[in-house]
């Protein structure tokens, strides 16, 4: 697996301003020794990016103590707009609750919700971590559709971490707690920073070969059809998910093919795990 070289003109220095230095913040000697060992971990593995990803996001969450969490691709992340992402990779989520929390990244409050994180991002053009606490104001996140739609997936306590891959793509992590749990404090989000900003790499590879330039282009509706295709789901368990007949899904999933002009759910996966293909020389068994 190859790690390439950081790219140039982009400064990725890693940007955890507002977090304080209060003697509670500052971490342990044990802290640091898990730290290093989990980058030591990644570093050697010699697994695919899919897997060193999870095992990295699952390291995080065992030392911080996130209950679950999602690697997605911001295709479009602009403060003040809505932003669209595509969900690549998640863990310690049940279907009901992933589909509540993909209704939550796709609610139209989230233009507002996710404004002050991307704002920051953009300013600084660099690897930014925050807390829930960080983000938003609590009163009127509460009273938010992105909100409700979180309270309806029992999550609390968030951590967002935003690593910009080119002028419009960003790598986007979040870990969860849930909804009654204790907020993440800065100690356990700088951790966190710390393991996500250091291996660069892990952002820069793994994603579709045009980086999903073309899903703001589907509509809300289809967007959120083609996060659940790529979660696996069958048409069924996306009509039951959306409340939806499976004639209607069937409809909708016929216009995500056309869109990336697939015929199979199973292609589609290909296609997003893997590229178009055009990198590449066809199998015999491809061609034939």
């Amino acid at each position: 697996m190859q790690r390439p070289h950081r790219q140039h003109g982009c400064d990725m220095s890693p940007d955890m301003s507002p977090l304080s230095c209060a003697p509670d913040d500052l971490l342990s000697a044990s802290d640091v020794r898990a730290i290093v060992r989990l980058l030591g971990d990644v570093i050697v593995s010699r697994a695919d990016f899919s897997c060193v990803k999870r095992h990295l996001i699952d390291g995080i969450s065992t030392l911080i103590g996130a209950d679950c969490w999602t690697w997605s691709l911001g295709c479009l992340a602009e403060p003040g707009e809505q932003p669209v992402y595509l969900g690549l990779a998640h863990g310690g989520f049940d279907e009901a609750r992933y589909g509540r929390l993909l209704l939550a990244a796709a609610h139209p409050d989230m233009a507002w919700t996710s404004a002050k994180l991307l704002g920051e991002m953009r300013a600084h053009n660099a690897h930014v971590t925050r807390t829930r606490q960080q983000i938003v104001d609590e009163a009127t996140f509460i009273a938010s559709g992105v909100g409700g739609h979180l309270a309806d997936a029992d999550i609390g306590p968030f951590i967002f971490s935003l690593r910009p891959i080119d002028e419009r793509a960003v790598s986007t992590i979040a870990l969860f707690r849930r909804r009654d749990a204790a907020p993440f404090s800065q100690r356990e989000a700088r951790i966190a920073h710390i393991l996500l900003s250091e291996l660069p790499w892990l952002h820069e590879q793994g994603w579709p070969s045009d980086r999903g330039a073309s899903v703001p282009r589907l509509s809300p509706r289809l967007r959120l059809v083609l996060n659940l295709l790529l979660d696996g789901r069958t048409r069924k368990e996306i009509a039951v998910s959306l409340n939806l007949s499976e004639y209607t899904v069937a409809q909708y999933q016929r216009a995500v093919y056309r869109h990336f002009g697939v015929r199979s759910h199973a292609t589609l996966l290909r296609r997003f795990q893997m590229g178009d293909g055009g990198d590449r020389r066809p199998t015999v068994q491809e061609a034939g």
